[in-house]
């Protein structure tokens, strides 16, 4: 029996939260998208379709595996067809490429999964003095918040 030292790596994902309306997605503001972790998965309706949102972390593994997926294919592919050419001509040489193909399979390396993207910087730097440009993330703050706004006849 084979047996493997690498970590056994669990991915499951659950329906989260569900909004039926573009509208009711916004008017919820960031705090919708805190839920959304761990894989969540929530789901938008809107009336041009319906929208799956996940955070990164999720993504990326689901990504990993995907691209895993299409690796062991092409892998199985090579397999079969060396298996065929081994049925037809079972001569030693095309038993060796059938066993190659096998324990290649075997030996493919595990594809990394990223756990973010890079920060993103412009490509031209160039701006104009009365421009007020922030590139760091940290300075950025959220389009939405829980506050209550402050009236100009409040500040008084």
């Amino acid at each position: 029996m084979l047996q493997s030292n690498r970590k056994a790596r669990l991915f499951s994902l659950r329906l989260a939260q569900t909004w039926k309306s573009f509208e009711k997605f916004r008017a919820e503001g960031a705090k919708a998208l805190s839920a959304i972790k761990d894989g969540a998965v929530a789901t938008l309706t809107t009336k041009t379709g319906q929208y799956r949102i996940i955070e990164e972390h999720d993504f990326q593994q689901m990504y990993g595996l995907a691209r895993d997926v299409d690796r062991l294919r092409g892998g199985l592919r090579m397999i079969t067809v060396a298996v065929r050419a081994a049925q037809k001509h079972p001569d030693r040489e095309n038993l060796e490429v059938l066993a190659e193909a096998v324990a290649m399979l075997g030996e493919l390396p595990e594809l990394p999964i990223k756990d973010s993207f890079e920060l993103l910087m412009p490509e031209n730097t160039d701006f104009d003095d009365d421009d007020d440009v922030m590139l760091d993330p940290n300075e950025i703050q959220p389009p939405f918040n829980n506050k209550t706004p402050i009236l100009e006849d409040e500040l008084d």
